[in-house]
């Protein structure tokens, strides 16, 4: 028994370390030329990825805390913010994130939404699972400019 406690000691602190960048967030403002949704220009995009690891594809051992109000108003913050036999690698988490950035952008409208879970990468002969969700999608203006007829 001594055994499997050391073992699974040493797996969660192996996996706390791969855990130091385990959430990234970021919106990007810029002025652009180029257009979507029939002329409409967006005035910045938005990515959020999140990593959890999980012992033997079930037990979760840590994650990254995905970036919500807490980080401030000045724009994303990344912090190494890890939580300990929890999952926060979510679609739900990542879209929380979304809408917080959304409130900073001062927008509501968003276009080319992709969210993307992944499971393919694993360490330690697959006893350690990397679960990834990344969230991206352009921000366009409140209000939509009106069509030329």
């Amino acid at each position: 028994m001594n055994v499997i406690v050391k073992t699974f000691a040493a797996i969660s602190v192996f996996a706390i370390a791969l855990a130091g960048c385990s959430s990234y967030s970021e919106i990007a403002k810029w002025e652009s030329n180029a257009t979507v949704n029939d002329g409409e220009v967006p005035v910045a995009s938005f990515v959020t990825q999140n990593f959890s690891y999980e012992l033997l594809w079930c037990i979760p051992l840590c994650t990254g805390l995905p970036w919500t109000e807490g980080a401030g108003d000045d724009g994303i913050v990344d912090e190494y913010n890890v939580r300990l036999f929890a999952n926060e690698a979510t679609i739900d988490a990542n879209l929380a994130t979304l809408n917080h950035a959304l409130d900073l952008v001062g927008s509501h409208r968003i276009t080319q939404l992709k969210t993307v879970e992944d499971d393919s990468k694993a360490w330690s002969l697959f006893l350690i699972n990397r679960h990834e969700v990344r969230t991206q999608c352009l921000i366009l203006p409140d209000t939509p400019k009106p069509k030329d007829k």
